[in-house]
């Protein structure tokens, strides 16, 4: 990568060519993206994540004050609990470990990472409400986040001031 963080990529450009190559033993398994950053969780369990590194949401504590230089870096996220999947929502992020456990950071100005207080955080922090429950989707909006259990239930949680939570009366 060169140039300027903010030049515009007009074409398809390979990155990260010393990381997620043939050659290497990281295989990418999965990526997912947000407004201003991106994760890749790899076969052996491992989370890199690039991008905009304010408010916490690549997953680490950001060494400079330099925004650049953060947002150039293909780096691993703190990931310690083997995760097995990755989300991403606009300013936030979560895994799921492989004892299905749910790991969030990033924005949580309207609590939308659901560990119960509106911190922003730099390194995953388990979501405790819930633990129990089998995950099989997660999806972050801008400021809200949704879960699918393996028995069908659908979890919300964040800002809900335009209804984003669903916690409206049904249409019948």
């Amino acid at each position: 990568m060169s140039g300027k963080f903010h030049d515009g990529v007009r074409v398809p450009t390979r990155i990260g060519d010393n990381l997620f190559s043939e050659k290497s033993k990281e295989k990418l398994r999965k990526i997912a993206s947000g407004a201003h950053h991106t994760l890749a969780l790899t076969h052996s369990g491992k989370i890199y994540a690039w991008g905009d590194p304010e408010s916490g949401k690549l997953g680490r504590v950001v060494n400079t004050r330099n925004k650049n230089n953060n947002a150039l870096m293909i780096d691993r996220v703190n990931a310690s609990h083997h995760p097995v999947d990755i989300y991403a929502g606009n300013h936030h992020s979560f895994y799921v470990s492989q004892q299905g456990k749910v790991y969030a950071w990033g924005l949580n100005n309207h609590g939308q990472l659901g560990v119960g207080h509106k911190n922003n955080i730099h390194l995953p922090e388990q979501v405790l409400a819930l633990d129990g429950q089998t995950i099989l989707m997660l999806a972050g909006g801008e400021h809200h986040s949704i879960a699918v259990t393996g028995e069908g239930k659908v979890y919300c949680w964040g800002r809900n001031d335009e209804g984003q939570c669903g916690k409206g009366d049904l249409y019948g």
